[in-house]
């Protein structure tokens, strides 16, 4: 009877400390299908001079040959999260920079991939908009309900920034209301 009473116990505390009930582990399987790889390309056009030719140029007055015009594909990949059940995707103005020249792709955690449009972004903020069109609702990470942001609550950041999939960082909010000025930029 002593070993049946040991076992249960064994298999009650077995089954509280199951790595599936931990509260990051679920937080991360509750949001990850919300979070997003974007791979953004542009081609970037520019005139190119023979440096020959320049030096020619300088000490001779005439140009010997116009300069070449030359065309490099720029890529960026970066990641970022669904924030509406319609398709809006909120980013780091960085990877999409100059999306009027851009091709936006959008891959989610299941594999499928959408092209996007920029929306809107902010420079000193470093944050965009960007959206996806789909036939169905996307899961999405409400921002309705945030945390409240507790000195020392355990935080975690996810992502998808190399398209390799999950990547995930645990830590606990070291600082809050702490202002910073770089380049005469407040943040």
């Amino acid at each position: 009877m002593a070993a049946i009473l040991a076992a249960a116990s064994i298999a009650r505390a077995d089954s509280q400390n199951e790595p599936s009930t931990e509260p990051s582990v679920i937080a991360v399987n509750k949001t990850w299908p919300a979070v997003v790889n974007i791979n953004t390309e542009r081609i970037v056009r520019r005139t190119v001079q023979d440096p020959l030719d320049m030096l020619f140029n300088q000490f001779y007055g005439a140009q010997v040959r116009p300069g070449r015009q030359i065309s490099q594909k720029i890529m960026s990949l970066g990641s970022g999260f669904l924030v509406d059940p319609s398709g809006y995707i909120v980013t780091n103005q960085h990877v999409v920079e100059r999306a009027a020249d851009l091709k936006i792709q959008v891959t989610m955690t299941d594999g499928n991939t959408y092209e996007a449009k920029y929306i809107a972004g902010d420079p000193k903020a470093d944050l965009a908009l960007i959206k996806i069109e789909g036939k169905t609702p996307f899961p999405f990470i409400s921002l309705s309900d945030l945390s409240p942001n507790l000195l020392g609550q355990t935080v975690l950041a996810l992502g998808n920034p190399l398209g390799y999939g999950a990547s995930v960082s645990r830590g606990i909010l070291s600082a809050l209301h702490r202002d910073m000025t770089v380049e005469d930029i407040e943040y």
